[in-house]
């Protein structure tokens, strides 16, 4: 029998990276209510990268535009941590191709299915 989708999330910290506040809202409330613990939202680079210096994500959901910031530098310290993430966001293929850390990663898109990020999420700890 497979443990149940919520013991994989148990325990697990998710950054969130979002700078529209309906959107972080809503992506906090489906993360908590599958069972992870979310850090931040951050609404920027700064903010992220603040929350970073003090705990270590075990997975991230990141927007790629941030007002006028580009969250690349959030990306390439997850990376070097070997902390998988995901983007949520609106940016096209060419302007992700632009940023060699976030080329290879899966952009769900907006507006995001919640239950597919979860979904993918809840896979970073499957493996």
């Amino acid at each position: 029998m497979s443990e149940p989708e919520n013991d994989k999330a148990l325990g697990r910290i998710v950054l969130v990276v979002e700078d529209e506040f309906l959107i972080a809202l809503e992506l906090e409330s489906v993360l908590t209510s599958s069972g992870f613990e979310v850090l931040g939202p951050a609404s920027s680079v700064g903010q992220a990268l603040d929350l970073l210096r003090s705990q270590r994500p075990d997975a991230a959901v990141l927007d790629v535009t941030l007002g006028s910031e580009n969250v690349t530098p959030v990306a390439f310290l997850l990376k070097s941590w070997d902390v998988p993430f995901v983007l949520a966001s609106a940016s096209d293929a060419a302007e992700l191709a632009r940023h060699d850390v976030l080329a290879k990663a899966l952009n769900l898109g907006k507006p995001t299915d919640m239950k597919r990020l979860v979904d993918v999420v809840q896979s970073f700890f499957s493996r």
